[in-house]
């Protein structure tokens, strides 16, 4: 972390805080996740999903740090607050408005889905505005790749090693496989359904 300067809290969340921050030797502005080491399964699966990830509806990851009590995440700086801020301050947002919105939350919960990730947890304060007004994607500590359902799938409708022969049946694996299978269906079309709710809110 020496090569960048924190700046004044910008936000705050359940064992997290959130800081603006700047590249040491540069003009380069970003915002700075500090979270509890307790956090570390997200913070990873955020890292993991989400390096490599560019949209310009999807909040960039710079690059993360580990020191003795937290983890860092150096993301991409959004101004403008959250959706449900800008929802909670003004109540009702003009049409041409909420129809952009809607198009810019589509593009880019389409964009994560062709990467074969689920968001899972799409709500407005998960949304964050740029300077600019574009909304951003933040946060992908619930989301799963899409990769990691269908692999339970198959080991399910393949047997599990180890599993008593006569506990288990060629049947019974596949309905669970075809269980999974569908669950993962739903968990997609879920991430659209609250696409369609945080517009109309």
């Amino acid at each position: 972390m020496e090569n960048f300067v924190l700046y004044e809290e910008i936000g705050r969340g359940n064992m997290t805080v959130v800081y603006k921050g700047r590249r040491k030797g540069t003009i380069d502005f970003v915002a700075i996740v500090c979270s509890d080491k307790c956090k570390r399964a997200g913070v990873a699966n955020w890292v993991r999903l989400t390096r490599g990830l560019t949209h310009k509806n999807i909040m960039t990851f710079y690059e993360w740090y580990e020191t003795s009590n937290h983890l860092w995440l150096v993301v991409e700086l959004c101004t403008g607050g959250s959706l449900e801020s800008v929802i909670a301050q003004d109540q009702c947002l003009p049409e041409d408005v909420v129809r952009e919105f809607g198009v810019e939350l589509v593009t880019g919960l389409y964009h994560i889905h062709k990467h074969g990730i689920i968001y899972c947890e799409l709500k407005p304060r998960k949304i964050l505005l740029e300077g600019s007004g574009t909304l951003k994607f933040s946060s992908f500590c619930w989301a799963r790749a899409d990769v990691e359902y269908l692999e339970k799938a198959f080991a399910l409708a393949g047997g599990e090693e180890g599993e008593d022969i006569y506990e288990s049946t060629p049947q019974k694996n596949i309905v669970e496989g075809m269980r999974f299978l569908l669950a993962r269906i739903n968990l997609y079309r879920k991430d659209r359904i609250k696409v369609g709710i945080s517009v109309i809110m």
